[in-house]
């Protein structure tokens, strides 16, 4: 490549200026360099264009250790000793085992609604500064029930938090208390018009009542705190305090209590219930209130907001122990032995980060014969019983929830909350952006009980994001971002996706070797994946000859020539004043 120098011209003269006959002189001469120059310059090599594309974001690979666990239903003789496991619950695609209700009203059980209160995208803890009635304003108060937090038999508890994020608060710091709730509940649908703003049906719970026409809580409230009396609803002793400061982002609740009765309600296969709410003191404050979002904001698939539950367990006797150093680039994956099962009545696996790693997928699958099942995530404990498995295989995706190619990304979004117009006149929508930097609008259809659900089909292999925008209320809503991944996992859809950018091409304006094509990076990627899925052998055979061939009609549509069956070397053409590359 030519080397061409810049600088050279200097500045011109200043106009109105008496030239002497050097000066005039100069000036000539300067001419003949300034042709010299022109020409000089039109031998150079042109810059590189740059690519009209979006630079891709770099990802972050995946760094740390994967350690994989079977355990009986019972324990063995000889079994391996404990294995500590770090798991965290949140309700989203694999767990939906959480929820919280806004209970709220007075301490004599007088209110202003009595309503059953679940699935909204927030609740609250602390009293109203305004809008009294009987003398008071509302006091409020969340109950959260966590079902299905599974561990093996005889797992011990080391370690136990929950965190809640937080939506708003006032300008003053805040103590909020974490407590165990004594009697079950039944959570409920939303009252009689399942919509949060109508009376409980018979059985759910609101402020006065565990269930409505059946049992009242000791004290309105879930107030009754007692370690004797038998229709206590809360110990007198919390579990754990969270010091809440003007315009932090959430709550951390974390104390040995917490992990103790974890433990306990775990080992006993029971929910953990909780009630959260300010100290006593800071309830009797007008101004108080601090709201708190709930295991239900957002859509389905975005969990970024919700309440999060992390667990630090180990079990006796496992079978099989495995641990694996993992260092994966993002978009790879690795697949692991199979592990041979026998009467095993848990699978278990968890991924332990170091330094700046992104967040793994784990799946497993099993099988029997030639019955092989679907991969399903190991984010938590697997019951193996019933699934008759003599074997499973683990995997490790350095990806973000995970879509192939082609398929459907599909979420859905529940919101009672809706005060501009009825549900059915509302629109919700969801914004993707696609990794070329394309957005895509797609308006989520209401399918009643104040639900909404969209389906989209991303075209690109990558990093996918999206949010969605509402106006359930006066000030419009916009989603936290979420994130997804689609990948190209099978090598028949590879090529389909390879051909489906092939008619893409030949429908759309292409680009020339000067303009990239905005779609030449997703080839790239899509490539990548394609041979990422070949062996030598696979390559070297009809498949791989297929899959070459479908390469090079799409590089021909991105080049507007036909690429030769085999490219000849050349040299590269040397001109005046070339350097050796």
């Amino acid at each position: 490549m030519l080397n061409c120098p810049t600088g050279l011209l200097g500045k011109p003269a200043g106009n109105g200026m008496v030239m002497s006959r050097q000066l005039r002189y100069l000036n000539a001469v300067r001419v003949l360099l300034l042709v010299v120059f022109a020409a000089f310059l039109a031998g150079c090599e042109r810059p590189e264009p740059k690519a009209t594309a979006v630079p891709s974001e770099g990802l972050p690979s995946i760094r740390g250790v994967l350690r994989i666990a079977s355990y009986g239903p019972e324990v063995r003789e000889g079994g391996a000793s404990d294995w500590v496991h770090h798991q965290r619950w949140v309700r989203g695609e694999a767990y939906q085992g959480v929820e919280d209700n806004d209970l709220r009203g007075f301490l004599d059980g007088r209110f202003v609604y009595g309503w059953n209160q679940p699935g909204q995208i927030h609740s609250r803890v602390g009293r109203r500064p305004t809008k009294p009635r009987f003398g008071e304003t509302e006091l409020f108060r969340t109950l959260q029930r966590w079902d299905a937090v599974t561990l093996p038999a005889l797992a011990r508890v080391l370690e136990a938090s929950l965190v809640i994020e937080v939506e708003d608060g006032p300008d003053r710091p805040l103590d909020v208390l974490l407590y165990s709730v004594k009697p079950d509940w039944n959570p409920g649908q939303g009252g009689t018009q399942r919509d949060n703003t109508s009376p409980p049906r018979t059985g759910e719970v609101w402020w006065n009542e565990i269930a409505h026409d059946e049992l009242a809580w000791g004290l309105p409230g879930v107030g009754f705190a007692s370690d004797e009396h038998a229709l206590a609803d809360t110990p007198v002793m919390a579990l754990a305090e969270a010091r809440w400061e003007p315009e932090q982002k959430h709550l951390r609740f974390e104390s040995d209590a917490l992990r103790a009765y974890a433990h306990e309600r775990t080992r006993r296969g029971e929910s953990l219930r909780f009630l959260v709410k300010l100290s006593d003191a800071l309830e009797d404050d007008a101004g108080s209130l601090l709201y708190l979002y709930t295991a239900d904001h957002g859509d389905l698939r975005n969990s970024s907001r919700r309440p999060i539950l992390s667990l630090a367990w180990a079990a006796p006797s496992a079978r099989v122990r495995q641990e694996h150093r993992v260092h994966l680039e993002a978009g790879r994956v690795v697949t692991f032995p199979r592990i041979e099962l026998a009467g095993e009545a848990t699978l278990a696996a968890s991924f332990e980060a170091t330094g700046a790693s992104g967040r793994p997928t784990l799946q497993v699958r099993g099988g029997r014969g030639d019955t092989i099942s679907q991969w399903i995530s190991v984010e938590h404990p697997v019951d193996l019983l019933g699934k008759g498995w003599d074997w499973a295989e683990l995997r490790v995706l350095a990806v973000r929830d995970p879509i192939e190619l082609g398929s459907a990304f599909e979420t859905s979004l529940h919101d009672t909350w809706v005060r501009t117009a009825a549900p059915t006149e509302q629109q919700v929508v969801f914004e993707f952006e696609a990794p070329r930097g394309e957005k895509f609008e797609v308006l989520a259809e209401y399918r009643g009980d104040y639900m909404w659900q969209i389906a989209f089909t991303p075209d690109e292999i990558g990093r996918w994001r999206y949010r969605f925008h509402e106006s359930f209320l006066k000030r419009p809503y916009d989603s936290e971002e979420g994130v997804f991944d689609t990948v190209v996992l099978d090598r028949a859809n590879a090529r389909r996706q390879l051909s489906a950018l092939a008619d893409r091409l030949r429908a759309g304006e292409r680009s020339t070797d000067e303009a990239p094509s905005p779609w030449a990076e997703s080839f790239w990627r899509l490539e990548r994946a394609a041979m990422r899925l070949e062996t030598p052998e696979s390559f070297a055979s009809p498949s791989g000859r297929e899959l070459f061939e479908v390469l090079t009609e799409v590089r021909t549509l991105l080049s507007h020539r036909r690429v030769p069956e085999e490219l000849e070397a050349s040299p590269m053409k040397r001109e005046w004043g070339s350097q050796a590359p």
